[in-house]
């Protein structure tokens, strides 16, 4: 009996024996397995900084890429709402205005060149009608417009510039300019001095068409529909008689 004790205390031990080893090597395979995991892995400050360089990167990237397609089609766009503005408010108001857009010209101060381009808007408080002759001395005016006498008072002008649609001549960006401007049955064709567009109070425009050139050199026209303003913009150089010979 005592033997028989002794062996079952024996088989219990080394049952027991067997488990806690069982236990062990368990515990340390999870720990071998969970270190192997960690090994493969990032960690949180590694991610951060790869997402950091990435984005760096990107931010250098897309503005080279974008920012001149982005300006010129800011500057084409600043444009159009300036024609339908004038065109709706010429219409609402029953007055006429014009939109001026100095090509080239000098300054009426030192008489240097000034070859910053820009516009603004006109309005007459009566019906004006196209002169050809003194729409002629206005863009001559344009291109050389001195300082004169105190004493010499010049005759009042049919268009003055209108505050409600911009007290602020808008200027183009730098690398961006008109290279030609077309308006009207008059035929006129602007490549320097001040250049008009007119607006009826019937919610008409007279033919127009505007060329810029962006700082790639190409060169974008935006030809004006007389009837809604509706503006057409073509990726090449036209004029309005390569539009009326289609």
């Amino acid at each position: 009996m005592i033997k028989t004790s002794i062996l079952k205390a024996q088989k219990i031990l080394a049952t027991n024996s067997r488990k806690q080893a069982v236990q062990k090597n368990d515990g340390r395979q999870a720990v071998q397995k969970t270190r192997s995991a960690n090994d493969k892995g990032f960690s949180m400050m590694e991610i951060i900084v790869v997402i950091m360089i990435i984005g760096g990167l990107l931010a250098l990237a897309i503005p080279r890429l974008n920012f001149k397609q982005q300006n010129t089609k800011s500057v084409i766009r600043d444009l159009t709402i300036a024609v339908r503005e004038i065109r709706n408010r010429s219409k609402l108001t029953s007055t006429s205005y014009r939109l001026a857009i100095q090509l080239t010209g000098k300054d009426g101060e030192s008489g240097n060149a000034n070859t910053q381009q820009k516009y603004w808007v006109e309005k007459s408080s009566k019906t004006t009608l196209i002169d050809k002759a003194q729409l002629a001395a206005e863009r001559e005016d344009g291109k050389s417009n001195f300082r004169k006498s105190e004493d010499e008072k010049p005759p009042p002008k049919p268009f003055n510039r209108d505050e409600v649609l911009g007290k602020k001549d808008r200027e183009l960006p730098d690398g961006f300019k008109f290279k030609l401007v077309e308006s009207g049955s008059q035929e006129f064709t602007y490549v320097e001095g001040t250049a008009y567009i007119h607006f009826f109070p019937g919610g008409f425009i007279e033919p127009s068409l505007i060329q810029i050139e962006d700082p790639k050199k190409q060169i974008w026209t935006l030809v004006f529909n007389p009837i809604t303003g509706q503006a057409d913009i073509i990726d090449e150089a036209k004029t309005l008689k390569d539009l009326s010979s289609r």
